[in-house]
């Protein structure tokens, strides 16, 4: 094959492996997430005396939100961003969609407030999902049983 015809047919391909080499870095997004607060109570109303929570999407179980219980049973959640190319974040909030709510109850280290049901108990999943909406008030109650 000439030279000519050659330089032809590998042209297009050096160009475009070109082009892709020398274009900008591509930006991977992170998740979006939306502002979840809310309060953790027992069935009977009364708040849930602290520890930690975990939202775990139904649809990707690797997007998960966390929190803190306080004493008065408040959590603020926040999500953990990562992208394919291991760059993560911390998010506030959570990605939208319906989540399997998982409880772990303060280790009680002289804590008198914990419910003797729930004393030294490990971690628990709830039987109820819980949804996080596209919007800017996601105000959640979780009911332990």
């Amino acid at each position: 094959m000439p030279w000519s015809v050659f330089r032809r047919v590998l042209a297009p391909g050096a160009g475009l492996a070109l082009a892709l080499l020398l274009a900008p870095g591509c930006k991977e997004e992170m998740p979006r997430t939306y502002p979840v607060r809310g309060k953790v109570v027992q069935k009977n109303g009364k708040p849930f005396p602290g520890g930690q929570i975990t939202f775990t999407s139904v649809a990707d179980p690797e997007l998960r939100g966390y929190g803190q219980i306080g004493k008065d049973g408040t959590f603020t959640l926040g999500t953990i961003g990562h992208t394919s190319k291991g760059r993560s974040k911390l998010l506030n909030g959570a990605v939208e969609g319906d989540f399997y709510v998982n409880i772990r109850p303060s280790a009680g280290g002289g804590d008198t407030t914990t419910p003797p049901v729930f004393a030294g108990r490990a971690a628990f999943t709830l039987k109820k999902t819980y949804k996080v909406e596209a919007r800017e008030d996601n105000e959640i109650t979780v009911v332990v049983e």
